[in-house]
């Protein structure tokens, strides 16, 4: 590891390490977007907002689904993993917060996060429909 100012760095390396010229291209890694996200600005759909007194109740349960999840981990009988994850997707439904942490703490493991947040949305769909029949 070198240590220093990039000036002592760039003379501690030498000319082995030259920059490319500003006209030619360099290979760009593409990133793979999640369901749901726009190509232009990878952002997740946005969500119509659900009324209050509804997000209140989802985020109750969403509470009491984690606490669930959590005492499942010391005992037995409990799924504390999986009862955490869905505890975390019903908050994510009530909360943008929420869903920001989950997608973080969930970026190694693509497919997991692709099942939790079709379920998301699915609950959220299902939340909004309930509340809003037409």
């Amino acid at each position: 590891m070198y240590r220093g100012t990039f000036q002592e760095i760039d003379q501690k390396i030498g000319p082995t390490n030259e920059r490319l010229p500003l006209n030619e291209q360099v290979p760009v890694m593409k990133i793979p977007l999640l369901p749901g996200e726009d190509a232009l600005t990878r952002q997740p759909r946005s969500h119509r907002p659900l009324p209050f007194w509804l997000r209140v109740v989802v985020l109750l349960v969403g509470w009491i689904v984690l606490l669930i999840g959590v005492a499942g981990l010391v005992l037995p009988g409990i799924q504390g993993v999986l009862t955490i994850l869905l505890g975390a997707a019903i908050l994510s439904v009530a909360s943008e917060l929420a869903h920001r942490w989950m997608r973080q703490g969930l970026q190694r493991w693509p497919k997991v996060w692709n099942r939790i947040d079709g379920f998301r949305d699915k609950i959220h769909d299902k939340l909004h429909r309930m509340v809003h029949r037409e």
